[in-house]
């Protein structure tokens, strides 16, 4: 379940419905780079071994490639993301200042729409969903209630049923984020402190984030690949095809 919306006062004292929570929009925009970084290229999935014609025996199938195409998230700058540097190659503080930027860009899409304080032209929201109003500041409660319902009247103003922009498809768990991570990035790229800069297999990677066994990262693979697919068509975190 999504966790429940909190009407909360900014810094700013403007009022904002929370939705979800910073580090979940977060773990968004970093795996819509990790989708942009590979988008037009191919993610191949094994498949399980078929009988073969003598009882007992085993063939191997062909592998399954989906090409991934990133055709969702109309509303965010998709070239800009796609244009800065990978992010497996990015340091932390690169990430960070990444993942930070594009919170503050667009954590309005995330949030339910709410009254805002406008204190310039500049704080304008370009929005259907809004229309704006001068209140004087004369005014009272009840004074404001009933023009504003008259303004309403009189412009046609139909009520939009709409929430917040982007919905996710199921709440973020913070340790399948991270645990998701450590795997894709260890799968994809070389590391200094393993011998020759080489990649990682999935028995060195269940060591060294000490896993039960192999099949628990092949396993989140698995998982990371199917998320990444469906984050190019508009659903996360969702990690079935």
């Amino acid at each position: 379940m999504i966790i429940s919306k909190k009407l909360k006062v900014e810094k700013n004292n403007t009022l904002s419905k929370i939705t979800y929570r910073k580090r979940d929009i977060w773990w968004f925009f970093q795996w819509l780079k990790v989708a942009l970084d590979l988008d037009n290229k191919f993610i191949e999935f094994n498949q399980s071994k078929a009988l073969g014609g003598r009882e007992g025996s085993q063939k191997k199938r062909p592998i399954i490639k989906y090409k991934i195409k990133v055709i969702a998230w109309k509303q965010i700058n998709l070239k800009e993301i796609q244009s800065m540097k990978p992010i497996l190659i990015m340091t932390e503080n690169e990430k960070f200042n990444y993942l930070n930027k594009m919170f503050i860009k667009y954590r309005h899409l995330f949030d339910d729409f709410t009254l805002k304080f406008i204190k310039s032209k500049n704080d304008l929201v370009e929005d259907p969903n809004y229309f704006i109003v001068q209140i004087p500041l004369s005014k009272n409660r009840i004074e404001i209630d009933a023009e504003l319902l008259k303004l309403r009247e009189i412009n046609k103003i139909p009520i939009s049923k709409k929430k917040s922009v982007i919905k996710f498809y199921r709440s973020v768990k913070q340790d399948e984020m991270s645990k998701m991570w450590r795997v894709w990035s260890m799968k994809n790229k070389k590391h200094e402190w393993a011998a020759k800069l080489k990649m990682l297999n999935n028995t060195e990677i269940a060591k060294k984030l000490k896993y039960s066994g192999f099949r628990s990262v092949q396993a989140t693979y698995v998982s990371v690949k199917r998320m990444i697919l469906n984050i190019a068509k508009g659903e996360f975190p969702k990690n079935r095809i």
